[in-house]
């Protein structure tokens, strides 16, 4: 989606006055963690899990941030396609590969087979909540064990935000290029 997608979408409860104390240590007070800051206790563990998944994470960036997009494609969540579409191109991703996800499409040219198994099992965690026995087998047959856990945790992770934005209609910040330098790691 684009930003003219969703323009018109204004927060379906107010921001805090005043963002937690959390939301403080990052360079850009997202508006996702701004409503967040309604639930205090909740603010730093979860800006602290997402940096970790964004830092972290032994996935290439690349990965990482096809399989937030198509958390976002099966979540219809304006927010994370505005903002992870520039990141993930500028990760290395090209258009094409951005409009499968967004099609839901995993089997097309787009996606080499690494990228297909972890884009699938993301589709799978959203649609089904788990991963058949085909989609595992498929994944663990292109990363190890500890990548498997993390495309799951990313997907859990990006699918929490998905819910709090969806349902409260965060508004969308401007476009992810502006936030290139908090997502870490290295680009391949």
């Amino acid at each position: 989606m684009s930003t003219s997608d969703v323009r018109g979408i204004m927060a379906r409860i107010p921001y805090p006055e005043r963002a937690a104390d959390a939301v403080t240590r990052l360079p850009v007070q997202l508006n996702a963690f701004r409503m967040l800051s309604h639930a205090p206790p909740m603010t730093g563990p979860a800006i602290d899990l997402g940096l970790a998944v964004l830092r972290e994470s032994t996935l290439p960036v690349r990965l990482r941030e096809l399989v937030v997009l198509a958390v976002a494609s099966g979540t219809r969540c304006a927010y994370l396609s505005v903002q992870h579409g520039p990141i993930a191109l500028n990760a290395g991703a090209t258009p094409e590969q951005l409009a499968a996800i967004a099609e839901q499409r995993t089997d097309g040219p787009e996606l080499d087979a690494t990228e297909s198994a972890a884009v699938t099992a993301a589709f799978e965690q959203v649609s089904r909540h788990t991963l058949s026995e085909g989609t595992l087998a498929a994944l663990r047959a292109r990363v190890g064990d500890r990548q498997v856990v993390e495309v799951v945790m990313t997907t859990g992770y990006y699918v929490m935000l998905a819910g709090l934005m969806n349902g409260l209609g965060v508004d969308v910040d401007p476009s992810g290029e502006k936030f290139l330098g908090l997502v870490g790691g290295d680009p391949g």
